[in-house]
């Protein structure tokens, strides 16, 4: 006690005063959760994404920065990784500038950014809109600049695992779907992928390629999902995994002499379907879902044709009859709906 009565009141203050500060710390970040530790590394950026929508880019596509987006190590090889990504390392992507065939829809930009950004909001993925009147790419089709912005998104979050590239004529159906788990998972990817099934050019009876996926793969090799519909591959709705391959095969389908440059009806779509049939390679690593898992049309039968509990529906090739606003406003009016609407089985 005497001991004690000879330290100076200042450094007991003081001394008092340290451990106060400790106890509120560590109550403090006591109460984070501990994955928010282990999820964010030292290295990851965190800052708000600036971009720019409204000037185009100075040159040609291909010059900028964005074309050497990273790869993380494990992923530089031809031989992939394969984990469920956290949900805030989904980018969830639209490519558009508002125009071409969806212009019929009213204010459909506007529209679909904003029932896309509750979406990501609800899960915690990242929403993002790239305006591709601001990609010089050439003489080529304006729907070529898909590719483009697909790099950027990789460039712009670079803690970004997948990044899922979505039209505009699309509507989101089912709000409560997971990605990482019912599409991105390894587990989903195991057990989801077609194996064997032709890859289509054109009605198979009369254009049979007698080129099918593998039979067998490896889960960590899959670095793009995709799906076909009664002619071929479709776009529209497709997810890409920050991997080597994912920017070998951006610039592969980008390449102005052999494709991009080419007079493709079906442009990129195009471009991955050749390569899909020309290339083991790809075959690889490009994986097929059944159609309805992730870009369900508005007409079709119960393997092409939107169901009551599909993540979403696709207007594609509405202008061709002239129906994209009727249609469009037709689902839109139902998204989230849970009654019996359009069951399996209808027509």
């Amino acid at each position: 006690m005497q001991a004690f009565q000879l330290i100076p009141r200042r450094t007991i203050i003081l001394a008092i005063s340290a451990v106060t500060i400790l106890v509120v710390v560590f109550k403090f970040y006591g109460d984070v959760p501990m994955d928010y530790y282990r999820n964010y590394g030292p290295a990851e950026f965190l800052a708000p994404v600036e971009i720019d929508n409204t000037t185009p880019q100075p040159g040609y596509f291909k010059f900028q920065p964005e074309w050497n987006f990273d790869v993380p190590p494990q992923a530089k090889g031809w031989k992939g990784y394969a984990k469920t990504p956290r949900n805030r390392d989904v980018v969830v992507l639209t490519a558009s500038d508002g125009g071409g065939h969806n212009s019929a829809i009213p204010n459909v930009l506007g529209r679909v950014l904003e029932d896309r950004q509750q979406y990501c909001d609800k899960h915690g993925y990242t929403n993002l809109w790239l305006n591709t009147s601001r990609y010089d790419i050439g003489e080529a089709h304006r729907t070529w600049s898909k590719i483009p912005a697909v790099a950027e998104a990789f460039h712009l979050h670079p803690n970004a695992e997948w990044v899922w590239l979505i039209d505009t004529d699309i509507i989101i159906m089912s709000p409560d779907y997971d990605l990482a788990n019912q599409i991105l998972s390894p587990a989903a990817i195991q057990q989801g992928l077609m194996r064997g099934t032709p890859i289509l050019d054109g009605q198979l009876k009369k254009n049979p390629t007698n080129i099918f996926t593998p039979k067998k793969f490896r889960v960590e090799d899959i670095d793009v999902l995709i799906t076909q519909d009664h002619q071929s591959v479709n776009t529209g709705s497709t997810f890409f995994r920050r991997t080597a391959f994912t920017r070998w095969l951006l610039e592969m389908m980008t390449d102005y002499t052999m494709l991009m440059g080419k007079d493709h009806v079906g442009a990129e779509q195009d471009a991955i379907k050749h390569l899909m049939l020309e290339h083991p390679l790809v075959r690889n690593h490009v994986g097929i879902y059944p159609q309805r898992k992730f870009n369900a049309y508005v007409q079709g039968g119960d393997n092409m044709g939107y169901r009551d509990g599909d993540l979403l529906v696709h207007f594609a090739g509405c202008w061709v009859a002239n129906k994209c606003g009727g249609w469009f406003e037709e689902f839109w009016d139902k998204r989230g709906h849970a009654d019996a609407w359009r069951p399996e089985g209808s027509q």
